[in-house]
């Protein structure tokens, strides 16, 4: 991953002029680009000449191209990978960019599962039954069969990408496939669970004809390395300003992109972009939020308790904290409410020892509390004499974070030495184990908790591949708690399952396998009158990293 944050050769494109005008011009009829590609970035796009140009579009208020409107423009600046599954970044918006342009069979919206390249769907026991919609292509016009389908198994089977819903080695969760015809195809795996729907509906489609002759998907950026099948095809990525354009693609039959293009463009102050109508789309601080909310031009969407940052211990390399009572003192020594404070503005609240955070149709919030007690915390660990290394993120709310983290534990008598590296680079060290003490934060904490508490908890599924910050405790070992992550994802009936999982949080938080700091909520803003699709699923909060705010609605 570190190799492919990193790689600048992917594809090479000249965005000076937008990074000036914040806005780059399309690549005509061109599939995806080639490497060593340049192209003429134009001048910046005004909406209100847009809406002008919208009305002499094919159908009223549409584009000429017949959306919605002609560009949707998020901040960028970051390299987040080529939008590809072998080099996008694990992180959330490395994945939401790779997913605009490699579809998968189901998506989701605020209810449940919905068409995407699959057009309908069976399940039966271990066996899931999927039709494609007829004459699906990929974006170099290529049919797309179930051939391919059962390819990408096989082919991720042997190359897991970055983003890996099937699991990899013994924990791949299909055992075969049978191709019924260029439609259909029967999946089975090897053991059903209560979301294996959404596991084996969500692993994205590469197109067979591209891919068979690859050896080493993991630094291929050869012909059609981004030939995807999904509602956008990327027509221009520079990692050196982070910048991406992806233009629709009219053939995706799963629904219809709302906007010919969207732009991933650099900004220094995303806030003031948002002012100057730079972007569409943006997050709002917390201490603001008064004055936007009071506009009625302006749309929110709430991403509440969704941001969280927990603290992992390798055991491994600090053993004595093995010693429960050591865990639970360094609960005693965090003032984390200072975190919702100072460092979220309020907008947050303090972690549940059992992970899940509030608002969670699965939180408990009758599980062990640990109060800030620093007397407590500093008659258990003085003695000790720990010196321990902080790994953490130098970018973001991280390092405020890791200093008040630094600060607490200090004062109960732990020396603390803060290491910040860049977040892909501290990825790669949580993922590799190097590390002695780490700062995690990612999103996604109201997504699905089921599945991410067995793949963090369960002794069977954790670190075994996926995201760095989907990784458990290193060093440490629980059959009770395995067995409960294990057994609670194949309970299909949501009350039973809810009371397995009530279990579960209670005895994450009595046995302190890791420190949760606290959980932050967001708010993401728009602008009404122009653009009113951006939604979040039933699963997923963020905004912007979900699809269907790119699709007609």
């Amino acid at each position: 991953m570190e190799e492919a944050m990193r790689s600048r050769k992917l594809v090479s494109f000249m965005f000076g002029a937008m990074m000036a005008m914040a806005a780059v011009t399309g690549c005509g009829k061109q599939g995806t680009p080639a490497a060593g590609t340049s192209v003429q970035a134009s001048e910046s796009v005004n909406h209100t000449e847009q809406a002008a140009e919208a009305e002499n579009g094919d159908t009223e208020g549409r584009t000429k191209q017949g959306h919605l409107v002609e560009t949707l423009k998020l901040a960028g600046g970051t390299d987040w990978g080529a939008p590809s599954p072998y080099l996008n970044a694990s992180r959330g918006p490395g994945s939401a960019k790779m997913n605009l342009v490699f579809a998968s069979l189901i998506d989701e919206d605020e209810t449940g599962d919905i068409p995407w390249l699959a057009q309908s769907w069976e399940m039966n026991g271990s066996d899931y039954t999927f039709t494609l919609f007829p004459d699906t292509k990929f974006h170099d016009g290529t049919p797309l069969t179930t051939e391919d389908v059962a390819f990408t198994i096989d082919y991720f089977r042997e190359h897991p990408p970055v983003s890996n819903s099937l699991g990899a080695g013994d924990s791949f969760l299909i055992d075969h496939y049978t191709v019924v015809d260029d439609r259909t195809i029967t999946i089975t795996v090897k053991e059903a669970a209560a979301d294996t729907l959404s596991s084996i509906g969500s692993f994205v489609i590469i197109p067979r004809h591209v891919w068979e002759k690859v050896e080493d998907p993991n630094t291929y950026t050869g012909d059609g390395y981004l030939t995807g099948s999904g509602a956008y095809r990327c027509t221009a990525y520079d990692g050196a300003t982070g910048s991406y354009e992806f233009t629709a693609f009219d053939d995706f039959k799963g629904g219809k992109p709302a906007a010919d293009r969207v732009l991933f463009v650099p900004v220094s102050d995303p806030l003031l972009a948002f002012e100057n109508h730079e972007i569409d789309i943006t997050g709002m601080p917390a201490d603001l939020k008064d004055k936007y909310l009071s506009d009625p031009g302006i749309g929110v969407v709430e991403k509440a308790n969704d941001m969280g940052y927990k603290l992992l211990i390798n055991f491994e390399k600090c053993p004595g904290f093995l010693d429960l009572d050591q865990r639970k003192a360094v609960y005693a020594a965090l003032d984390r409410q200072a975190v919702v404070d100072k460092v979220f503005r309020g907008a947050g609240s303090v972690g549940s020892a059992g992970y899940v955070p509030q608002g969670s149709l699965y939180y408990n919030d009758h599980v062990v509390a640990y109060p800030y007690d620093p007397e407590k915390a500093k008659s258990a660990l003085e003695s000790k004499n720990y010196e321990v290394t902080l790994l953490a993120a130098d970018s973001g709310s991280d390092v405020d974070i890791a200093e008040l983290i630094k600060q607490d534990l200090e004062a109960a008598g732990v020396k603390v030495t803060v290491a910040a590296y860049d977040s892909a680079s501290r990825d790669e060290m949580v993922h590799a184990g190097n590390y002695e003490f780490a700062l995690v934060g990612n999103g996604g904490w109201g997504n699905n908790p089921p599945k991410y508490m067995r793949t963090i908890f369960s002794d069977r599924s954790k670190n075994k591949g996926g995201n760095p910050h989907s990784m458990g405790p290193i060093g440490y070992s629980s059959d009770e708690i395995t067995k409960l992550a294990e057994d609670q994802m194949k309970e299909v009936d949501f009350e039973a399952r809810r009371q397995m999982f009530q279990d579960l949080e209670y005895l994450v938080s009595e046995e302190v396998p890791l420190i949760v700091i606290a959980n932050q909520s967001s708010y993401s803003m728009y602008r009404k009158d122009y653009y009113d699709g951006w939604m979040k699923t039933y699963a997923y909060q963020q905004t912007e990293q979900t699809r269907l705010s790119y699709m007609e609605r």
